[in-house]
């Protein structure tokens, strides 16, 4: 299997995308086809590729829809095409290591979008209208958003890129009743001074994935539109696995990343893959173990990776995530709860700690907007722990404050250091994740300085 087009942005403030375009036309001989999503007008487009707006031009798709042979060469592709079919390659993230070719096929998107949509719960005849400003190089921009908007016949509303304000303008004026984001996306369009000016009022649903919340951004949430939820995925599965039940209160839903659909994919938590790449046995609900995905909604593999492929994904066919949580059975449905990373978890003084519910704990404080965690080598405790804080505008706060905060979780979770962030929001990865492996940088060079000053694991806290 070797991919035939190859989609790009143009000149972006960022970057010029064209010198990626340029670097494969020189490397992959076998990609027929580039095009050039340009983000002004009259940009110039890469030699060679052609533009995604010559396609838009409505003679063009509608010379399209009367040809004839390409129609009937569009229906012997159809026919050819399986449910396990290659349809799509999307990188992974890249915020747990380098980013890696994941190969979706139609059956997994297809599994997710009927996910997603059981998610929105959108009544017969509702009509979507879904804004997406999440970036096409990932499942949110591709096969999450717009595709499950198209699996239910709704519209897309695409945004060529993030943007706050450019987000509200969409809103208001197509109309649109459905939204998803991040969590740190959304606190960047209610910081905005103009918020309330604008009308809103068709929203019906807000999605939101990718970070834990708590109970008042969940308030904030449901003043912004009256249906929403959140659930987990990633792009090895096309999106999403699982979703939230509609309807259920705030307090209900903090913490959690929603329930399985067991007759469109089965989800278990297990206990790792073994030696020999077989799946590790179920664990009871209320025991910690790692997420996993079941046929259909797991991918084909890393392409041209077999050896990392076959640490995802078990002789049986199962997904591990290397996300770590547990399921709760709630009454008349399963909520699965996600304590974090597997690659992250911090070993201090025999224990295992997830930076999440450490980070989680210190959101709560009335003064902190913010929170990142990381486990930095520690000589006395294996791993220390240490949070990035950035505090809410306009209030003062100090790290023996939130230290002293912090004696309400166990010892063996509460920070060894506090650094308050000076710099704006935290660095993020293009899809508006915070950059762990940026942020596990930043934070060694700050202990580093601390051990010279005699502190960390180099002075007095040795003993603590």
């Amino acid at each position: 299997i070797k991919p035939k087009a190859f989609f790009f942005l143009g000149q972006t403030p960022a970057r010029d995308f064209r010198t990626v375009g340029a670097a494969l036309q020189n490397n992959c001989p076998y990609v027929e086809h580039l095009v050039q999503f340009t983000t002004s007008a009259g940009e110039e487009v890469l030699e060679g590729a052609t533009s995604v707006a010559d396609w838009l031009n409505p003679e063009k798709i509608q010379s399209i829809k009367a040809d004839q042979l390409l129609q009937q060469l569009l229906d012997e592709c159809g026919r050819q095409l399986e449910t396990r079919t290659a349809a799509l390659i999307i990188y992974t993230t890249g915020t747990t290591g380098s980013p890696k070719p994941a190969l979706l096929c139609h059956e997994n998107i297809i599994a997710q979008n009927d996910i997603l949509a059981r998610g929105i719960n959108f009544a017969q005849g509702e009509e979507l209208r879904f804004i997406v400003n999440l970036p096409p190089s990932h499942v949110a921009g591709t096969s999450e958003l717009p595709m499950t908007t198209w699996f239910l016949g709704g519209t897309a509303i695409l945004l060529r890129r993030f943007d706050p304000l450019m987000t509200l303008k969409a809103i208001q004026d197509y109309r649109a009743t459905a939204l998803g984001m991040l969590p740190v996306q959304y606190r960047m369009v209610w910081a905005l001074p103009e918020y309330k000016e604008y009308n809103l009022s068709t929203l019906r649903f807000a999605a939101y994935a990718g970070a834990a919340v708590d109970v008042p951004f969940l308030q904030q949430l449901a003043s912004m539109a009256p249906a929403f939820g959140c659930g987990i995925g990633m792009t090895e599965n096309a999106g999403f696995a699982t979703f939230t039940p509609p309807g259920i209160s705030v307090e209900e839903m903090a913490g959690q990343v929603g329930r399985a659909f067991p007759e469109i994919a089965i989800v278990t938590v297990r206990n790792p893959m073994g030696a020999d790449g077989t799946a590790g046995e179920e664990v009871p609900d209320g025991q910690s173990g790692e997420i996993c995905y079941h046929p259909p909604i797991v991918f084909l593999g890393y392409y041209n990776m077999p050896e990392e492929t076959a640490k995802t994904i078990s002789k049986e066919g199962i997904l591990y995530t290397g996300d770590m949580g547990y399921f709760k059975d709630i009454g008349n449905y399963k909520a699965l709860y996600l304590e974090g990373r597997r690659k992250f978890m911090i070993k201090q003084k025999g224990y295992n700690v997830f930076p999440d519910e450490v980070a989680a704990f210190i959101a709560q404080h009335p003064k902190v907007a913010m929170v990142d965690v990381q486990g930095q080598p520690h000589r006395l405790f294996d791993e220390g722990i240490f949070a990035f804080v950035i505090p809410k505008q306009g209030v003062d706060c100090s790290a023996e404050e939130l230290l002293s905060y912090c004696k309400g979780i166990a010892s063996y979770k509460r920070p060894q250091h506090i650094e308050f962030w000076k710099e704006g929001i935290f660095p993020l990865t293009s899809f508006g994740k915070v950059n762990k492996i940026e942020m596990n940088k930043l934070a060694s060079e700050v202990v580093a300085k601390l051990r010279q000053e005699g502190k960390w694991d180099a002075g007095k806290e040795r003993a603590e």
